[in-house]
């Protein structure tokens, strides 16, 4: 094979390593607990040493969050809260991570929404937003025998957004944007 062929091959083939691979996403936690600078390195910290992580802003306002990066095809949603929760707490109140949802006409969709919500019970809770019409915080049980190595753990959100679909319930996810 000559050069300029060899360069051209090596150039498709690396476009489809490119295109396989699953993209990284970036997704906002909510993170209770948080209650000053420390508080935010130690959440900061906790979740940028998460292998498949790869940025993380932990910002503090009135709805603490986290901007997580990360490739959901090595780090869960349910492993990114849990590196939350394992963060040493400064002020005795263990951190949470959460997720938020809209879901317009919950009212229709109650009964099959909280199916499959009990079937996720011992992962994640859905709790209404007492302040918003059809919102709802998306809490995170503590992962039980949670290993380090890579596999995936947990609940993910492509697991939620797939079943949602399946419902045929509409929703969106709650994102702060910087």
């Amino acid at each position: 094979m000559n050069s300029s062929a060899r360069g051209i091959f090596l150039l498709i083939a690396a476009t489809c390593t490119i295109s396989a691979a699953d993209p990284v996403v970036t997704r906002t936690f909510y993170v209770s607990g948080v209650e000053c600078g420390s508080c935010v390195y130690m959440v900061q910290q906790s979740i940028g040493e998460t292998k498949g992580v790869e940025d993380v802003q932990v910002v503090q306002i009135i709805d603490n969050y986290a901007q997580v990066t990360f490739d959901p095809s090595r780090v869960s949603d349910h492993q990114i809260a849990q590196a939350v929760r394992e963060a040493i707490p400064l002020h005795g109140t263990p951190y949470l991570a959460t997720l938020r949802v809209k879901i317009p006409d919950y009212a229709k969709q109650k009964e099959a929404v909280g199916k499959l919500f009990a079937s996720w019970k011992g992962s994640v809770t859905l709790v209404p937003s007492s302040e918003v019409k059809d919102e709802f915080a998306i809490h995170f049980e503590a992962l039980k025998g949670i290993s380090q190595g890579t596999e995936l753990q947990g609940w993910s959100f492509a697991a939620f957004r797939e079943a949602m679909k399946a419902l045929g319930v509409s929703f969106s996810l709650m994102q702060e944007r910087q």
